[in-house]
């Protein structure tokens, strides 16, 4: 592919564009940014947080032109384009009953709210390891009032295989030992590239991605330029066409410079 035929780049955020060794999107990759704007190429974040993350963050004064959030379960642009899955209520049932009744604290999201079922010292390790604070207490019992995108128990693999049973239509990604980000089975990032390029009638060649972890995968999948970050996990970096820099040693802006064929200047 000639790079500028390139549309639109879809981008993790966590380990591609912000890092966690200094709290920070590097400078190179605020470069980058405007490299990409520059050249009329649109940016899509395309995570597993939800828009009250990303706030808490300050990342949305970074004005990329669209969200695809939560794994892809909620997403919009600048321009009015919108698109969204959220849980089945029956699944979410499964999950408040299942933290009421074994005492596991499960993070449920909604569009601009997210709170946990109760306070834990594994949940608030887990949050600090990723910049975030601990997310509200609440009653889980509003979850199922209200329209719910994604899910996070943290529970054990064994236990969580029995729950998994229960549950209709999800799909889950374990993102560490306790925690798995639970959405519906018919969402992931491939599903909101392939919405979002269905409504603005960009082919698959036109569009690249770059990620790093395993909910990433998908969105490699789906486009025609796939780039993993150096310190991606194993399986990112074999769904890859190519892998780049980590992010530590400005490998999305490498990895920009690579797509828009110019020449490094960090």
């Amino acid at each position: 592919m000639e790079p500028q035929t390139i549309k639109a780049l879809f981008l993790d955020i966590d380990g591609t564009l912000y890092s966690h060794t200094d709290n920070r999107v590097p400078s190179s990759a605020h470069k980058a940014l405007a490299m990409l704007k520059e050249a009329g190429v649109r940016t899509y974040a395309c995570t597993g947080r939800c828009m009250e993350e990303i706030r808490n963050m300050h990342l949305e004064d970074m004005q990329l032109d669209g969200w695809m959030t939560m794994n892809g379960a909620y997403c919009f642009d600048q321009d009015g384009f919108a698109y969204s899955c959220p849980l089945d209520r029956h699944d979410v049932a499964v999950l408040v009953e299942t933290c009421q009744s074994y005492a596991y604290p499960c993070m449920f999201l909604e569009k601009d709210r997210m709170y946990i079922s109760r306070d834990d010292e594994e949940v608030r390790r887990s949050q600090e390891a990723i910049h975030t604070p601990m997310p509200e207490i609440c009653d889980p019992k509003r979850a199922m009032m209200h329209t719910v995108y994604m899910a996070i128990p943290y529970i054990p693999e064994e236990d969580w295989k029995s729950v998994m049973g229960l549950l209709h239509h999800v799909k889950a990604t374990r993102w560490t030992d306790l925690a798995v980000d639970v959405i519906h089975a018919d969402c992931d990032k491939a599903r909101a590239i392939e919405e979002t390029c269905r409504h603005y009638g960009w082919k698959k060649e036109e569009i690249a991605a770059i990620g790093d972890g395993p909910n990433d995968l998908s969105m490699l999948s789906a486009a025609g330029i796939s780039i993993a970050m150096d310190n991606g996990c194993t399986e990112a970096k074999q769904a890859a066409d190519w892998i780049t820099d980590d992010i530590d040693h400005d490998g999305f802006y490498k990895a920009v410079c690579r797509l828009l064929n110019r020449r490094e200047n960090v």
